[in-house]
Order: C-alpha cells, then sequence, then structure tokens
C-alpha cells in the first residue's frame, strides 16, 4: 500500500440534507473520514468499538458526549476512547469541516 496525501479543501462537499461524509481511505486498522456540516446540522451521540481521533479545520461547533458539550474551533484536536459516546453539532454561521480518523 502506497502512503497517501489529500488537499482536504479539495474535498469539501456539503448535502443539504445531513451532514456529509467523504471516505479518505479505509484500510485494515484505520479509517480516514472528512465530514462537513452546514450550520444547524450535527452528528448525533454514538458510540464505536475503536477509538477516534477529530482535528477541526473550520468552522464552529459543540462536541456532544452523554453528560456535556464543549465548544470546537479550527485547530482543536480532540480523542473519544472506544466505547465513549460522542457527537458534534455546527452552531456557527459557516460550514463545520474535520477529519476523523478512526481506529478498527
Amino acid at each position: 500500500m502506497q502512503t497517501s496525501f489529500w488537499d482536504y479543501e479539495d474535498k469539501v462537499v456539503y448535502s443539504k440534507e445531513k451532514a456529509n461524509k467523504v471516505v479518505l481511505h479505509e484500510g485494515v486498522h484505520a479509517r480516514t473520514t472528512l465530514w462537513c456540516l452546514l450550520p444547524g446540522q450535527q452528528i448525533h451521540s454514538h458510540v464505536h468499538a475503536g477509538d477516534h481521533v477529530w482535528v477541526v479545520l473550520e468552522g464552529d461547533g459543540s462536541f456532544l458526549s452523554e453528560t456535556e458539550s464543549r465548544n470546537v474551533t479550527s485547530g482543536t484536536i480532540l480523542h473519544a476512547p472506544a466505547g465513549e459516546p460522542h457527537g458534534i453539532e455546527n452552531h456557527g454561521d459557516s460550514g463545520l469541516v474535520f477529519v476523523s480518523i478512526s481506529a478498527g
């Protein structure tokens, strides 16, 4: 397998219906996804068997867990451990774009 490179701005695609998932790579050990959310869109809190790392590239939003909501902005990096509820909501005036790297 070869190393992959992307310019994320070339991959940003929004959907008026729901948060849009752009799969960049799926492998045996990890998946890399670009998420694109318009204002008001969200990914409801959910749980996975593997860890997730999110890197916010553009916009403002709220990270949603089972017990709290925390603001995230461009440059925020977060780790959601396996089995822990996590979600996100775009509460800003422009698009929210983040990379999700998930294990397993």
